[in-house]
């Protein structure tokens, strides 16, 4: 009787495993993984049109159209969010701080500021606080914000009946306010001034001895009173208008950040990888993590993890998600590396900074998975 009872317990307590590893299987997120799975990412296309249904993220089936695109890398740059005007010739504008030489020459030896060896006189002065100068039998001249050319005019204007003839010149020398600061990772960190023809960003970094590093490696934020705009090094080289004319007073930081993606799931060397390159296509990137795994890789759930612009998202044809982050919108691209395209596709595809690259499952795999729970639940239950 003893014996009869404990096999009815070990047949009662095999049922109860059965039971539960059935429930567990429906419920697939209780098996162990890497990650989301193709089924749960895909499900939200799938319910796209219920509007009881709220979206966290766009899904981006990748296209060739789609690829036209969104598959060539964005330019930040700065032309679009700094002033690119040159500060070059009479244009600049005088500054608080800034030396200026001011030379008069008269027709008469008994002038004021000529004399029979000399028929003129140099006059230095810096641009006070209050934004004047003072030039002898002048006085105060408010100059902040002139030109040189109008400061020349108020200068001869004012000698008017005084000096004999005067004829007036303004040079605004080096060392004064029309300069900019270069720090960070360059060779020769410093203050620049920018000369009469003005001053390019480029120029600038040329002018500190260059960037240390690479400059795909190099990020370049300019930095002009309030504001402040930030963009890749290289492709401030690459890209014509973002190579701005620097303003008075700007501060430039050249900064060592090396680009890098990460790289998960059912792929041979999950881990972070730098770029190493200017850019990395989504096909170089499978080929840096080694490829997908191929005992447990669904090829037809490759997935690109990014904050994407809005707009670059909206010309996709996708309906936007409810949820936004300051860094854009949360967006997967869906590549199905089962069609013989998609290997072209993935070559035409350029990777950013801190994209994630996610290859999922197969069904298979969390079928193996079930089974070795199951079968290793039993043999402890016997």
């Amino acid at each position: 009787m003893v014996v009869k009872a404990k096999l009815e317990k070990m047949r009662w307590g095999r049922a109860i495993v059965a039971a539960v590893a059935v429930l567990a299987i429906a419920g697939c997120s209780t098996l162990p993984g890497q990650g989301t799975s193709k089924a749960m990412i895909t499900m939200t296309d799938e319910v796209a049109n219920n509007e009881n249904v709220t979206r966290n993220f766009a899904l981006v089936p990748v296209t060739p159209a789609v690829i036209g695109k969104i598959g060539a890398p964005m330019k930040a740059g700065f032309a679009g969010s700094l002033s690119s005007r040159s500060t070059s010739s009479a244009g600049t504008k005088i500054r608080v701080g800034d030396r200026l030489t001011v030379r008069i020459w008269e027709s008469s030896p008994e002038g004021l500021f000529s004399t029979v060896e000399q028929k003129s006189s140099a006059i230095p002065v810096i641009v006070s606080n209050d934004g004047n100068i003072n030039i002898p039998y002048v006085g105060n001249l408010p100059v902040a914000g002139l030109t040189v050319d109008q400061v020349r005019t108020d200068v001869a204007d004012g000698l008017r009946g005084k000096a004999v003839d005067p004829e007036v010149s303004v040079i605004l020398e080096k060392g004064g306010a029309q300069s900019v600061t270069v720090v960070g990772d360059s060779r020769a960190p410093g203050r620049f001034d920018i000369p009469a023809s003005g001053l390019r960003l480029l120029d600038a970094v040329a002018m500190a001895g260059g960037a240390t590093q690479p400059t795909h490696d190099m990020e370049v934020s300019l930095v002009r009173g309030s504001s402040v705009a930030r963009a890749r090094l290289d492709e401030v080289v690459s890209t014509g208008n973002a190579n701005v004319w620097l303003q008075p007073r700007d501060t430039v930081q050249l900064l060592h950040s090396p680009r890098s993606f990460s790289a998960f799931g059912a792929v041979k060397k999950p881990s972070q990888y730098p770029f190493n390159t200017e850019n990395v296509t989504l096909a170089e990137a499978i080929s840096k993590v080694g490829g997908l795994d191929d005992k447990t890789a669904d090829d037809s759930g490759v997935f690109l993890f990014r904050f994407e612009n809005r707009d670059r998202v909206k010309s996709t044809g996708v309906t936007l998600p409810d949820l936004t982050y300051s860094k854009g919108v949360p967006t997967i691209y869906w590549v199905d590396l089962n069609s013989p395209e998609a290997i072209f596709m993935t070559q035409a595809f350029n990777l950013r900074d801190k994209d994630v690259l996610f290859v999922a499952n197969a069904p298979s795999t969390d079928l193996a998975k079930f089974v070795a729970i199951v079968a290793a639940t039993l043999a402890i239950a016997s």
